[in-house]
């Protein structure tokens, strides 16, 4: 009887001892295994048939708009659409690199909160060389950044709106030497990009696509891809801008076009005993050199005050008005010009 007792007892602690090994290695399993964001899951066959890729159309790419209105050339300056799907969300995607490259799910999940701030940016190539990255966009919302695999955004959409992804467009404008006359190929990159990321981790694309683009010999542009628009209407002022240009270029002094005032900011600089000394304000200046290559730039200008009246515009020696810098000014398709009056 004690014997059965005794090997009763021995079953019962090997069996409580196996349980809590269990336990053990639960616990540490878990400090070994990623916290991953839940994820909506799509089964969709567009979604299963392009995990990896980025897609294009010139139709609202919707996520189950159908295969057969996916384009795999198209005009440049035609509307373009594009739609990335990806085998995990942005903020999973960005974490599974981090543990690919050798660091501890454990280090991982203690900054999962930063992971929840993960944004997307685009990448364009044509030719196999960069032209442009979006910045990242503040109003994409957590939850598709955490838990959607797939995004969509627009290279141009056809209209004079700047949405994610058109400044990619713009860019390309920007850059003549990218747009000779004839085929090219053109790819787009989707990587991850996580705020605040002080440990620079160089994250990789999580979705790619390319796609045969044709530059015709006169590219499609709006307003909106060219010049700034004006915020103030004063004929006199930007002739004075533009004839003030002028003397400043000196020999270059042809390659001035046309004065734009994108700003309705003009300030009053005063010296001792409030004594009025000039008006300061920026202005834009488009120019066109022999070459054939359009693009502008922004310039402070003042109109100095002689005590009883303000003399014609000069261009500053000064850098900034009223504590702010002129902003970069851009290199634009020649076919920009159509627009200027």
């Amino acid at each position: 009887m004690k014997k059965i007792i005794l090997l009763a007892f021995v079953a019962c602690s090997l069996n409580s001892h196996a349980q809590l090994l269990g336990k053990l290695k639960e616990k540490a399993a878990g400090k070994n295994k990623l916290e991953l964001f839940t994820e909506e899951k799509l089964d969709f066959p567009q979604y299963q048939n392009h995990i990896g890729q980025v897609c294009f159309s010139t139709e609202e790419f919707e996520r189950t708009l159908p295969e057969d209105k996916y384009i795999k050339t198209y005009n440049l300056g035609d509307k373009l659409s594009i739609r990335s799907f990806m085998a995990n969300s942005p903020a999973n995607s960005a974490m599974l690199q981090q543990a690919e490259s050798g660091k501890k799910p454990k280090e991982i999940n203690a900054n999962k909160s930063s992971f929840e701030r993960c944004k997307i940016a685009y990448i364009l190539y044509v030719d196999g060389k960069m032209v442009s990255g979006t910045s990242h966009a503040e109003t994409f919302e957590k939850a598709n950044m955490t838990g959607l695999a797939t995004s969509r955004a627009d290279l141009n959409d056809g209209t004079e709106k700047n949405f994610f992804g058109e400044n990619m467009y713009r860019a390309l404008l920007e850059k003549p030497e990218f747009l000779t006359p004839g085929n090219h190929k053109l790819k787009i990159e989707l990587v991850p990009v996580i705020m605040g990321d002080s440990e620079g981790f160089e994250y990789k694309p999580i979705a790619v696509g390319e796609i045969d683009m044709v530059v015709p010999k006169e590219i499609k542009v709006t307003p909106a891809d060219c010049f700034p628009k004006s915020a103030m209407n004063d004929p006199k002022l930007e002739a004075e801008v533009l004839k003030a240009c002028k003397a400043f270029f000196k020999e270059n002094a042809g390659n001035a076009l046309k004065a734009i005032l994108p700003f309705d900011d003009i300030f009053i600089v005063r010296g001792d005993y409030n004594a009025i000394i000039k008006k300061s304000f920026m202005a834009a200046v488009v120019c066109k050199n022999s070459k054939g290559e359009v693009w502008y730039e922004y310039y402070v200008f003042d109109k100095m005050y002689d005590g009883s009246k303000y003399l014609p515009a000069v261009v500053s020696k000064e850098i900034s008005v009223n504590g702010k810098t002129p902003p970069n000014g851009k290199n634009v398709n020649p076919g920009c010009l159509k627009f200027l009056k």
